[in-house]
């Protein structure tokens, strides 16, 4: 019980400096804004985490079907090179979803997140799902892909 207390605490601490920071915006060229989400355990994650690494940050919903196949392709991408881009799923459904269990059923081994404030997904701009963007290892936003990513540019994005 007083377990669930601090994090209750925690996430509207939490949600206060978030709106003070709220006027983030993702541009092509420019810093990627941090993110605003939490783990599947209920833990604060942010981008900064990652520092350091090529990221490709998926903005998914679990009601869409391409997004769930495009995770799957993405975690098999992932997996082949491991060394090369560190792939990031954003669950954008809200904090009642029960991303665990598509997570679970889906094998989906990937870093997987949720946006329950949902300001993440307006910082980056998300409009519809899939929405990706690719963040080189200085921290800056490369490439938006809306709806699936070209096979031809996930090659490009995984092999160099």
């Amino acid at each position: 019980m007083q377990n669930k207390l601090k994090r209750a605490i925690s996430a509207v601490i939490f949600s206060l400096i978030l709106v003070a920071c709220k006027e983030q915006t993702a541009e092509i060229g420019k810093p990627a804004p941090d993110f605003a989400t939490f783990d599947l355990q209920g833990n604060k994650v942010e981008l900064n985490q990652w520092q350091g690494k090529k990221l490709l940050v998926s903005f998914w919903s679990e009601t869409c079907g391409v997004c769930v196949a495009e995770l799957n392709e993405l975690d098999k991408m992932a997996q082949a090179h491991p060394d090369q881009v560190q792939v990031i799923a954003i669950n954008i459904d809200g904090e009642n979803a029960n991303t665990q269990a598509i997570v679970e059923k889906r094998k989906i081994r990937l870093p997987v997140l949720k946006d329950q404030l949902k300001m993440t997904g307006e910082r980056y701009g998300v409009v519809g799902t899939p929405t990706s963007f690719v963040i080189d290892d200085n921290g800056n936003i490369q490439a938006k892909f809306e709806g699936l990513i070209p096979k031809d540019e996930l090659q490009k994005i995984f092999n160099g």
